[in-house]
């Protein structure tokens, strides 16, 4: 009896182990929505983490550069990427999630050079920054700007200082974030006010190979119960966000 007891004990956990897994996560330092010196990592990390618990799973989330993060996921060696905007989920044929936040897109200027326009051609040759590998939308870079790559969005904020760029095209949240960080900047920078995009924010999957669990339906199962018992809102306030 004692010994068919244990056997009992021991499929039992081997079945628990069996049907809890970890999906393995890529992202970048992009606050106020994901860094690793934000409280839980920034709200969309805290989110994604809370949404995966809630379905009995668990979620290992790297940072990663940005070039790095896309480059690991075509490899293979992730299950998903965030955050995504949507030129990005389709450049990478990923699956997206629902959108869970929408961030304004604009540039970020010197404030003893204001710049005021009313049509995007009017700024034809300004040199702007642009981080490399984002998804940026075309008829933006299209415009007649002169967009010019670096590594993140920071550095394009230094080089802005510098007087290297004209602009940096970057979200306004993030961009007052990192701003908040570097007394500096934030002395000689400044928003420019205009939004010229209103963008979604996703977590892409990768589509599920054979064998695989399907993680974009997983993610989706834990969202709706983080709806359900209203943590979903919690957790946006809680970082001062508002719900899409």
């Amino acid at each position: 009896m004692r010994l068919s007891s244990l056997l009992c004990c021991l499929l039992l956990i081997t079945s628990i182990t069996v049907s809890a897994a970890e999906v393995r996560l890529a992202t970048l330092e992009y606050p106020p929505y994901s860094s690793v010196s934000l409280p839980e990592r920034g709200s969309i990390v805290e989110l994604t983490t809370r949404a995966f618990a809630a379905t009995g799973n668990s979620v290992q989330i790297d940072f990663l550069p940005w070039a790095r993060a896309l480059a690991e996921l075509r490899k293979g060696n992730y299950d998903g990427i965030l955050l995504l905007w949507p030129e990005e989920i389709v450049n990478e044929q990923l699956i997206p999630s629902r959108p869970l936040l929408y961030s304004e897109l604009g540039f970020f200027i010197r404030k003893d050079t204001p710049v005021v326009f009313t049509d995007l051609s009017q700024l034809t040759g300004r040199k702007v920054g642009v981080a490399r590998g984002y998804g940026y939308p075309k008829d933006i870079l299209n415009s007649g700007i002169v967009s010019e790559e670096g590594t993140d969005d920071l550095t394009n904020l230094r080089k802005l200082g510098a007087g290297r760029f004209d602009l940096v095209l970057l979200e306004q949240q993030v961009g007052l974030h990192l701003l908040s960080r570097e007394p500096t900047l934030q002395k000689n920078l400044a928003w420019q006010g205009q939004i010229l995009a209103r963008i979604p924010l996703f977590v892409g999957f990768a589509p599920p190979k054979p064998g695989q669990p399907d993680w974009a339906s997983v993610y989706a199962q834990g969202l709706s119960a983080l709806f359900a018992n209203g943590d979903y809102l919690r957790i946006l306030q809680k970082h001062s966000q508002t719900i899409p």
